[in-house]
């Protein structure tokens, strides 16, 4: 092995965390747009070699070099990750935990100007034959959507990453994408807290849809070690947070909430409408095949020992559900094994996606208030995150950086020189770029007549916030003004006219 490291394991610690401390402050939002027409090179080493279902953590190290040259370099456990991902072994996507020394601790530090984290997720996007479709559906996310609370995050409830070149143990493996993750820190959930008796009071919890940590999912129950549970038929869970305190209490939220599916009431009182409105336009815009069913999505709660009754509405609102998306690559057009491409996208209707919503959506999606709020922000959408500009912008935005960097091609020459089983991708990414395009163009045109829009033009600069909203004046066309948007017809807002049909 050639990787040279760090004379003494105490100057590695000392060096990540000088990087850290010297990086200058930049916004989330100026680090990710930020990334140079070349990538970085994330080198991991460790005795052995990743399997699929993997029972443990390999110890070993990493040594990120970032495209201006400098180097962090740590001791580091890895562990392969992802049920479809884990039959892609050719280019996996694993766990990347960073530790100390002697493995003991963990260690927080920032990669590449993300967030600092000691776990890390490096998505190998095996199926993904532009290897960008995650990272640009949570790009959109995160411009679209943010928590009905503040964060230190800014809102921000969806990953960001940075895409970078692997070796695994000096073998080449190509594009991946470095991830930050859904978890406590980043949703603000309040920790477990631990009584002078011992016991423990269980307060912000995250439910992760979508697991193998129980078999067989016929009927409810929980496994051994009360990680993971079946609420229902095939619809099981795993405690992402407090798993170290996993106990039945833990998981009476869930159950209660399953436990309402049907009530409508019980959904607007206990979720947020916009959140799910939100992710419903994220499904529908994006056709998100992968996270409509019992999977590829988060529960979370900031403190499950608040009573949603409480006087104080800031008190009471502690203990709503947020409804959170995740693993967002079976997306514009594209299927979970890579059969879709060059021309041939997914034909998902709009109209079978809201006939078979998933749970808390389907309780209410016929309800009045909430179909007026899935309008309101699809037109809040489609001049912003949605727009087909945005979206293009995006998409051609990593194709540049990996045509440019010359690491599409250096990937490309490697798996079509392997003799090996190879994972999905095309050689023509410009072309694959502008066959997508099309696709979403497509797509908005759907949205659109779904909505009953028409004649929207989308340089109309609707309000950014809900107070300018509330505060904003739209007129007919008899020049009379009026503080809501109407819910069809004709008004004029900011010098154009803007029709809406039902």
């Amino acid at each position: 092995m050639t990787t040279t490291f760090y004379r003494t394991e105490s100057r590695k610690i000392l060096f990540a965390v000088l990087i850290a401390l010297l990086l200058p402050f930049q916004s989330e939002t100026n680090l990710l747009s930020a990334q140079t027409a070349a990538l970085p090179v994330l080198r991991v080493s460790f005795d052995g070699k990743f399997k699929k279902n993997m029972p443990a953590y390999l110890n070993g190290m990493m040594q990120l070099t970032d495209v201006d040259g400098s180097v962090i370099e740590l001791p580091a456990i890895f562990k392969t990750r992802g049920a479809t991902a884990s039959n892609y072994m050719m280019k996996p996507s694993f766990n990347m935990k960073l530790r100390t020394a002697d493995y003991s601790e963990e260690v927080d530090t920032t990669l590449l100007g993300l967030r600092s984290c000691s776990s890390w997720i490096l998505d190998g996007m095996a199926i993904d034959r532009i290897c960008m479709r995650n990272r640009v559906c949570f790009d959109i996310w995160n411009e679209f959507s943010r928590l009905p609370y503040k964060t230190q995050y800014d809102g921000r409830y969806g990953t960001i990453g940075q895409f970078v070149e692997v070796y695994i143990n000096d073998n080449y493996y190509g594009i991946y994408c470095l991830n930050d993750r859904i978890n406590r820190k980043l949703l603000d959930l309040k920790k477990t807290k631990e009584e002078t008796d011992g016991s423990v009071q269980i307060r912000g919890v995250l439910y992760k849809s979508g697991t193998s940590d129980i078999n067989p999912q016929e009927k409810p129950g929980y496994n051994e070690d009360l990680t993971a549970c079946v609420v229902s038929w095939h619809n099981a869970w795993e405690l992402t947070y407090p798993d170290e305190y996993a106990c039945l209490e833990a998981w009476e939220p869930l159950q209660e909430a399953f436990a309402n599916g049907k009530n409508a009431e019980y959904v607007k009182k206990y979720f947020y409408l916009e959140n799910l409105a939100d992710y419903q336009i994220l499904i529908m815009a994006l056709s998100i095949g992968d996270n409509w069913g019992n999977k590829n999505h988060y529960f979370s709660i900031r403190n499950a020992s608040k009573d949603i009754d409480d006087p104080d509405p800031a008190e009471a609102d502690k203990r709503r559900i947020v409804l959170i998306p995740w693993d967002l690559d079976t997306s514009l057009g594209g299927r979970y094994d890579g059969g879709y491409y060059d021309g041939n996208y997914s034909a998902w209707t709009l109209k079978s996606i809201t006939s078979n919503a998933l749970y808390p959506i389907s309780a209410v999606i016929g309800d009045d208030e909430y179909k007026a709020i899935l309008k309101k922000r699809w037109i809040e959408g489609r001049r912003g995150a949605f727009s087909v500009e945005s979206v293009k912008a995006k998409l051609e935005k990593y194709r540049d950086l990996f045509l440019e960097s010359g690491a599409w091609q250096r990937m490309v020459n490697y798996f079509d020189s392997s003799k090996k089983s190879k994972p999905k991708y095309v050689n023509d990414l410009a072309r694959e770029i502008e066959l997508i395009e099309q696709w979403y163009e497509a797509r908005f045109r759907e949205m659109d007549e779904y909505f009953g829009i028409k004649n929207f033009k989308s340089v109309v600069t609707m309000p950014d916030s809900q107070e300018e909203a509330i505060n904003a004046t739209y007129y007919d066309l008899m020049g009379r003004g009026y503080k809501e948007i109407p819910k069809s017809g004709v008004y004029i807002y900011n010098g154009y006219k803007v029709r809406i049909e039902k």
